[in-house]
């Protein structure tokens, strides 16, 4: 059984078998044991490496990207952060 993690603000555990996947939509490689694992907020891209998720964003959704700063300039940041 692998677990991958999904990292958002919390860390959560999913078995590949469960989920029936076993490689990123992205890089199309296998998930190890314990990877870090995202998706994309902008389209259906699936299940992808945490450092896939980073490459896909930068290179589809930049203007997205700078549009959703932009809004999220004012909020106030939490103590943790």
């Amino acid at each position: 059984m692998t677990l991958i993690l999904w990292r958002e603000q919390w860390l959560k555990p999913l078995n590949v078998e469960d989920l029936n996947l076993d490689e990123c939509h992205y890089c199309k490689k296998k998930f190890n044991e314990f990877d870090f694992v995202s998706s994309c907020e902008f389209c259906n891209i699936n299940v992808v490496h945490d450092s896939c998720a980073n490459d896909h964003l930068l290179k589809m959704h930049k203007k997205e990207l700078k549009e959703k700063a932009n809004e999220q300039k004012e909020k106030q940041l939490h103590e943790y952060q």
